[in-house]
């Protein structure tokens, strides 16, 4: 959920940059085919590495950073990832895991609201940032996207790095974001995505003008190759006079992530819906079709994040045959009663993979990211929360599923000891049993209380059985047509 309170701002939470010690859990709810598969997704946690809710053992898998050798402890929470392997049920075994970032260059402009979520420029692509997007700082030197703006007369003194959903036109969704300090020695940029208006000797990506000459390297491809639509990944160190990034090396995008699979392959997509028509959609660049065999079509909406399984038709085209929701989806998560809550633990069964937060038992499953903001610990799971040792404290955010558990699709340990007020947001009901979100039985005070099935976000105190609502903002539900934006009382 994004709360937008209509005011610009910078920061993005220090918190943010905690994220080493993060990882998923091992509960066997996830179905997956033996066959071989083809899966992109963001990694939600460690051990070997989860992917769309599969853990992937990678001990003999070949890792790749930016085309080049790497190892697992190169992959990094939030990462998008093209995993090449098979799996069954929730466990699999990768043959290859690809990653490759969508820009990593300038920020020109940064629009974030008070909680850190809006959009920010990078490279003529317009990142948009949520709750969910994980952002890690990689040098001591600053704290904010804000300070990170690029000054052209002071050259270039930071970069960042963004992977996410890119439809290589002009708009990534970002899942994770580093921050670094640019090295003009050995530092590179790179944006990655289709040719428009190219000419002689320049072209265009996103909003980016980006100029090549006879120095110019050309990796799988020929100069002559280089046309519109074409999908490419460019590198270079600095910018011409104009403001033209000026090329080292040009590369061939085409055969990579999901254009690397074959036909025999079975194909796992998560990505961001940017357009639909009357026989397909475009999700993260690709052309998706779709027929009368498709299952899940009534989530297909622009901006909806999707799960999508496909495999490739006569002609090699992507045809979906499952779709449905990703357990993060703001559509998903409104419709499914979803609640936030930010408070103590009361009790954890690692046996049943759950915890209880403000009396409800959340339900933990290999989807859910997992990351310790206290610790750090890398491979993060229940079993590391000791209730023995003094009070701990979480911020979850969970969905409603078909069998009416909330489960977590994010969790986020805190440490023992909590300064901050409890929180809690979600669908808010008045009966005859009371004022309560979702059981959760709500005293406002003397604040104003909120209409009828308004979704609320509450900071206060949760003291036996009852939240003290201490301030609250709300979003009605049923406005279809609402921006996200909640009003204080």
């Amino acid at each position: 959920m994004v709360f937008k309170k209509k005011v610009l701002a910078v920061s993005v939470i220090a918190a943010m940059a905690a994220l080493a010690g993060c990882s998923g859990s091992s509960s066997d709810d996830s179905t997956s085919s033996g066959d071989s598969e083809l899966v992109q997704g963001r990694i939600t946690g460690f051990g070997s590495i989860f992917v769309k809710g599969v853990e992937y053992e990678t001990h003999n898998a070949k890792i790749t950073i930016d085309g080049k050798p790497g190892s697992e402890d190169d992959l990094k929470l939030g990462m998008m990832v093209t995993v090449h392997g098979n799996s069954s049920g929730a466990h699999g075994y990768a043959v290859r895991v690809d990653f490759d970032d969508d820009v990593e260059g300038i920020v020109t402009e940064v629009n974030l609201d008070q909680n850190g979520t809006g959009t920010i420029t990078v490279m003529g692509y317009t990142v948009t940032v949520d709750e969910n997007t994980l952002v890690e700082f990689k040098t001591s030197d600053i704290t904010s996207l804000m300070q990170a703006i690029y000054d052209s007369n002071a050259g270039i003194q930071y970069v960042v790095e963004v992977s996410g959903y890119s439809d290589g036109q002009g708009n990534i969704h970002a899942t994770r974001i580093e921050v670094k300090a640019y090295n003009s020695t050995d530092g590179v940029i790179e944006i990655k995505g289709f040719v428009k208006n190219h000419n002689a000797n320049t072209f265009m990506i996103a909003n980016m003008e980006i100029m090549h000459n006879s120095a110019t390297r050309f990796e799988h491809m020929t100069t002559d190759m280089l046309n519109d639509g074409m999908h490419v990944e460019v590198k270079g160190r600095g910018f011409d006079e104009q403001g033209r990034l000026i090329a080292e090396k040009i590369e061939n995008e085409s055969d990579s992530g999901i254009g690397s699979g074959s036909e025999d392959d079975d194909y796992e997509i998560e990505g961001v819906v940017s357009s639909v028509s009357d026989t397909s959609f475009q999700m993260n660049g690709h052309t998706i079709y779709y027929d009368q065999n498709t299952n899940g079509m009534q989530y297909v909406a622009e901006n909806a994040l999707l799960e999508v399984k496909a495999y490739r038709d006569s002609q090699s085209r992507l045809v979906a045959h499952k779709i449905k929701a990703d357990e993060l989806d703001d559509g998903h998560y409104k419709s499914h009663s979803g609640l936030e809550m930010k408070g103590l633990v009361e009790a954890i069964d690692t046996s049943n993979n759950t915890l209880q937060i403000m009396g409800k038992t959340i339900h933990v499953s290999a989807s859910t990211m997992m990351c310790d903001d206290h610790t750090q610990i890398r491979y993060f799971n229940l079993q590391d929360i000791d209730l023995t040792m003094g009070d701990h404290y979480v911020e979850v955010k969970t969905y409603l599923d078909d069998t009416g558990n909330l489960v977590a699709s994010k969790l986020t340990y805190e440490g023992s000891n909590s300064s901050n007020m409890d929180e809690l947001e979600g669908p808010l009901s008045i009966d005859e049993s009371g004022t309560h979100v979702m059981g959760i039985v709500i005293d406002f005070g003397n604040l104003t209380t909120p209409m009828h099935g308004a979704r609320v976000k509450m900071k206060g105190t949760y003291s036996g059985g009852i939240f003290y609502a201490s301030s609250v903002e709300t979003e009605s539900s049923s406005d279809s047509s609402s921006d996200g934006s909640y009003k204080s009382h």
